[in-house]
């Protein structure tokens, strides 16, 4: 063979381990099976959050989203004794509807006040009240 094609087949053989090389870099590199962190953060195309999945000041995990504004919308976290809770707030980021899991679910008005309670107790039956917008309990069962 002459001394041009000995370099052909040297160019072709490296560029044959240089491909791969990195076809097992790109294998290696792929997606892990577990990813830890204490906090994530999701944003949108211009950067702005729109969901953080932590742990609160009293170390329970949450997830909280955000509308476009930035307004925190609805929060899904851990009691600290463990209970499961879901905050759904208004356009204005005031809260406005709790879900407990006791279980019990708390509508508000916009001033933040308690207007309707449901709860269903481990014993028992389960319970309505009403209130007006002084807080005042209007109607009730049982």
């Amino acid at each position: 063979m002459s001394r041009g094609k000995w370099a052909m087949v040297i160019a072709v053989l490296c560029l044959l381990v240089a491909v791969a090389a990195v076809a097992y870099a790109a294998a290696k590199t792929g997606a892990p099976e577990v990813i830890r962190a204490q906090r994530f953060e999701l944003v949108d195309a211009e950067g702005k959050g729109r969901a953080v999945l932590g742990l609160g000041r009293d170390g329970a995990p949450n997830l909280d989203l955000s509308d476009a504004k930035g307004l925190k919308r609805a929060t899904l976290a851990l009691l600290p004794d463990g209970s499961p809770v879901l905050m759904l707030s208004d356009a204005r980021g005031e809260e406005r509807a709790t879900l407990t899991g006791g279980p019990s679910l708390t509508m508000r008005d916009e001033t933040g006040g308690e207007r309707a309670t449901l709860t269903v107790p481990p014993y028992g039956g389960p319970s309505l009240t009403m209130r007006d917008a002084k807080g005042k309990v209007v109607w009730e069962a049982p």
